[in-house]
Order: C-alpha cells, then structure tokens, then sequence
C-alpha cells in the first residue's frame, strides 16, 4: 500500500507515540558513534548533544514526548523552517544540520510528515533522503496520519521517496478504520530493529525448544506484553481489500474537497489551507461588516467549536494554524458523506452567526 520495501521489519504498537519511540530508539542506536545500547547517554565517550530534525509547523508532538523518554530531551528536536505551503523547507534543513555538526553535536535523525496532522501535507521525502544520505543521518517518516494515501492514484506522486526511508510510522486506527488502539512501525532492515532492543534472560526462554518457527516480537520493540492487534488489522483488509480502500480514501479526500469549497463560497469563512489529503483547517471570520481583531476572533472559534460539541452533532477539534486558532476536521470515517460534512458546516455557520451577533 505506501510501496515500502516487502522485506521489513517491524511490529504492531499501541498507537503513533510508541511506533515513533521504536524507531527513533533503533535510529539512536544505528547513528550512534559507541555503544549506546549498554553505555546510554551517560558514556564518557559520548560528546556533543544528539540532535533530530522535524518541521517548525507541522512536526508531531509525539516526536518530542519521544525525545523525551529517550533521554534526549524536547530541546533536541530542532524546528525547522516551513515554507507557504507549510512542507519542510530542504534549504533551512541542511544549514541546520551543518551547523549542529559544526558545534559538535551529533545529528543523528531528520523526521519528514506524510500527511501532516493538521493540513495534511507531505514533505518532500525524495529531498530529505538525499540530505539524510550525504550527512549520515537515519531518515524516519511519520506517515501515521496519511501514508495510506499513496493507494489513491491522483496523489501517489506526493509519496515519491518515501520507500527511502530508514523506517516509517502508520498508524491503522487513524486512516484505515480500524478499531483502538493500534499503530505501527516499519523498519526496512529488521536487523537494525533487532539489535535495538533484543534483550537475553534466562526466564525468557523455555527449557524445552519450541517447534514453531517465526519472529518473538519481545525483541523487536520496548513492549514486553502486547495485545493481539494483528486480527483486527488482517481481517479489514481481507474485507476492504486494496479496491475497497482506494474507494473509501478517495471519498474521504473528496469530502475533505468539498469542504473547502463549502468555505470558500461562504462569506463568514475563510480556509487556512488547501485540502491535500483528509485533513482541513479552516475559521469563522464574521463577514466584511463586521470586523473582529484577530484576538477576538481566536476566542469566538473556540466558543464556536465548544457549542457544536455540546449540540452532539458533529466532533471536530480547534488546532493553530501560524498563530491563529483554526477550526480542524479530520474525515477519517468510512460512513462519512457529503450530507454529514454539509450538515457540520451548517451547524458551524448558524453557531457562528449567532455567537458573533453577541460578541462585544
């Protein structure tokens, strides 16, 4: 489906945090210049800080929560540049890095986004596999949001370079429909995923030699007990099958296109960007006669947001968006339509109208 190497490694996690935590471990592990698997942070060969790399917009959260628990800490992760289009600038990547090396610190890992958690976007993967490839560093791709797009064929070339990666992130509760919790990491050298965390203890292993053969996940990752997460995975694609989710992909982007002409045929909203994929951001901005300072307008989509929750007629979420508070929709449903997404917005405009009519 994302046109990943079919001789990976990897495992099913609890969801995109703890798949982000796997591979950036692995990529520690790999880019590290001692042994880092017994010494840690704390070697006295270790010198200079390791440093990772993700968009200054769109970079997840989870990269630095995972930082974090690495022992990295969430000042490692450098932000770099975005450009109009909120995509990672290559440019401003490079000099950071050749800056950080310079200073003595130790890139180690650039993150690209593949389908971006608030607009959906893709870096330019080609682009940052050839910088990851001249300066040494692991190249991880966050695809939690968005990586199964690639199965629609007009935004396959979106995905080019992504089967560059060292590993990517997807995330199956997100954007194949299926049920929590269940995320995924991919490593394309599963012996790399391996010597990461394989760990020998005498209870581990059995005194009688087990006859079946196959991979023990305990030493793929840092989860000793999983969940059986693979079931409900094979069994939606036996049911969808590749057709059935090409289907359901394509209308959930369709909607998501939609929407954005909802908004800009509308007089009292404004898009903060252009749909790319599933995700969509948007604001209430009142109408030309009525002009609300930008601080003003912050709290009215966040009053606006809050009171079409409480209705119970639709659940979407606030993000920022440069700064200023957006509305966000996430179509990431297989029974969504263009009724569902009309009737969103409607509730959106009436809600707005009516609390902007009050506001002081």
């Amino acid at each position: 489906m994302i046109g990943y190497d079919k001789r990976t490694g990897g495992l099913l996690t609890s969801g995109g945090t703890m798949a982000n935590v796997t591979a950036l471990a692995t990529a520690l592990h790999e880019r590290a210049r001692y042994d880092i698997i017994n010494e840690g942070l704390q070697s006295e060969n270790r010198k200079g800080k390791f440093m990772l790399y993700m968009s200054d917009h769109e970079g997840h959260s989870s990269i630095v929560k995972a930082a974090q628990l690495l022992g990295l800490g969430r000042n490692s992760v450098k932000r770099v540049e975005s450009n109009e289009d909120f995509t990672l600038n290559i440019r401003s990547l490079e000099e950071l890095v050749k800056r950080d090396a310079n200073e003595g610190n130790i890139p180690f890992c650039v993150v690209g986004q593949v389908g971006s958690v608030n607009v959906g976007i893709v870096d330019p993967l080609r682009e940052i596999a050839d910088v990851c490839r001249r300066h040494n560093l692991w190249f991880h791709a966050d695809g939690a949001c968005g990586a199964f797009g690639r199965i629609i064929p007009r935004k396959a070339s979106l995905f080019d370079g992504l089967e560059l990666a060292d590993s990517v992130t997807l995330d199956p509760h997100k954007w194949l429909y299926i049920s929590y919790e269940c995320g995924c990491v991919l490593v394309k050298n599963p012996a790399k995923l391996k010597a990461s965390f394989t760990l020998i203890a005498p209870y581990l292993r059995g005194i009688l030699p087990t006859e079946t053969p196959g991979i023990d996940y305990f030493e793929y990752g840092p989860e000793g007990s999983r969940a059986f997460r693979a079931l409900k995975v094979w069994m939606s694609l036996k049911q969808y099958g590749l057709v059935g989710y090409r289907k359901l992909f394509e209308r959930n982007v369709a909607l998501a296109e939609y929407l954005d002409q909802l908004v800009r045929d509308s007089t009292e909203f404004e898009p903060l960007c252009k749909p790319v994929l599933q995700m969509y951001c948007f604001r209430f901005v009142a109408n030309s006669r009525k002009r609300i300072d930008e601080e003003k307008l912050d709290g009215l989509n966040q009053r606006i947001l809050n009171e079409v929750q409480r209705s119970g007629k639709a659940f979407l979420m606030t993000t920022s968006i440069r700064g200023r508070t957006a509305i966000r929709l996430s179509i990431t449903n297989h029974r969504t339509t263009k009724k569902d997404i009309r009737l969103t917005f409607e509730a959106l405009q009436r809600t707005g109208v009516k609390l902007a009519n009050v506001s002081p």
